[in-house]
């Protein structure tokens, strides 16, 4: 079973370490998405119908979403390595992958992650555990 194979604990704290920095960019593209969708449609958007908007938050939302979805893209793919280095199962990638969809929730999932790869490298066996004994 691929559980009881050793982790490489210093692949996984490397790969955990570029998670985390995902995460917080992810986060802050995030929020900064919705605070122009907020002016664009709430604060500039004429009768809330979302139909008239200003020209200027529409060219800002037309240039920063695609930028915030590569950003996504490229969280997905750290989160995907972390989750393949810890031998995850398939619900933990989806769910790491959806603390990048709600705002501010990356943040929260970014602890949480560092909590359950710190229990899991203390738990399961690691390589640098059988270099130590020999």
């Amino acid at each position: 079973m691929a559980q009881n194979r050793p982790l490489d604990e210093v692949a996984v704290r490397t790969s955990f370490a570029r998670f985390r920095v995902g995460s917080i960019v992810e986060g802050i593209a995030l929020l900064i998405l919705v605070g122009i969708m907020i002016m664009r449609y709430v604060v500039y958007g004429g009768d809330g119908a979302f139909t008239s908007t200003s020209p200027f938050w529409e060219s800002v939302s037309s240039t920063w979403s695609p930028i915030h979805g590569l950003i996504y893209m490229i969280y997905v793919v750290l989160a995907f390595d972390l989750w393949i280095r810890m031998r995850w199962g398939i619900g933990r990638m989806l769910l790491l992958m959806f603390f990048g969809v709600i705002p501010v929730l990356s943040f929260f999932g970014e602890r949480w992650t560092h909590v359950k790869v710190n229990n899991d490298l203390a738990r399961r066996p690691t390589l640098q555990d059988a270099e130590s004994q020999a």
